[in-house]
């Protein structure tokens, strides 16, 4: 694996429970201080990529190839090893806060309760960690927000939460699947410069999963095109939407009109 390296993806295969292939010949890289958009239409096998990497019991199974993450291959650690790379070394941001938000309890106890299960930690030390966390993600007034439940916040507060809830236990790769789908234009931009942010801040490297072109216009610096359970295309953001090789590609990039391909915003 290159030294820079923190994810490297080599040959995967993946199938679901039931047998149907989703994922053929999958290799990918996720550099230090990345981040990389992986983007396709519905059915593409994004989501799935991101399954396979967190190795979520029951939704997917490895038949070939590798993940290796730090010089460990994912696919071959179970139990306990596998757990402690999740969250400490890997955090996720789902599509819906809800799948990662308790919506009746207060978010300042899903923050200590996260904490915990990964060692000995205050209330008190919990508290400070996410009131400085939501700060970093401009969310005004952390201490209500912390004493608010879930049901009582917007969506796109619950999204920062959820992003700051995947942040608390400092992993140094973060995967997040579509984390801007259900938000609205404003709250979109505001994510994608927040999710820069903790790049910048934390030197953070970030898989995104993506459909949306304008999100990756202004969030990649690496792009992935995946069709039918393949990549189609990989290689830097200006070069895959300045001068697409991939017809799939060409066919994205017309879809969406005025489109800021090389937007830094």
């Amino acid at each position: 694996m290159d030294q820079a390296s923190l994810l490297d993806i080599q040959h995967l295969f993946v199938k679901y429970p039931c047998g149907k292939a989703v994922l053929t010949d999958v290799s990918l890289r996720l550099q230090k201080r990345e981040i990389l958009c992986v983007i396709g239409e519905s059915g593409s096998g994004k989501s799935t990529l991101l399954q396979a990497i967190l190795r979520m019991p029951g939704k997917v199974e490895i038949t070939q190839g590798e993940i290796l993450f730090a010089g460990q291959d994912l696919c071959a650690l179970e139990g306990e090893s596998l757990r402690s790379v999740r969250g400490t070394g890997i955090g996720m941001v789902f599509q819906e806060p809800g799948a990662s938000l308790n919506p009746i309890r207060k978010i300042s106890v899903q923050f200590y309760e996260a904490l915990r299960a990964h060692g000995p930690i205050s209330r008190r030390q919990a508290d400070e960690k996410a009131k400085y966390l939501l700060s970093c993600l401009e969310l005004a007034d952390p201490e209500r927000i912390l004493r608010s439940c879930p049901v009582q916040l917007s969506g796109g507060m619950n999204q920062r939460v959820a992003i700051a809830l995947a942040m608390a236990l400092e992993p140094v790769v973060l995967l997040a699947d579509e984390p801007t789908s259900a938000l609205d234009v404003t709250v979109q931009a505001q994510i994608v410069a927040e999710l820069k942010k903790l790049r910048d801040q934390f030197g953070t490297s970030i898989l995104v999963v993506t459909h949306n072109m304008g999100v990756v216009a202004k969030l990649a610096d690496t792009v992935a095109v995946m069709l039918g359970g393949q990549v189609v295309e990989y290689g830097a953001r200006d070069k895959v939407l300045g001068s697409p090789s991939h017809p799939y590609t060409r066919a994205l990039l017309a879809a969406v009109p005025k489109l800021e391909r090389t937007c830094r915003a």
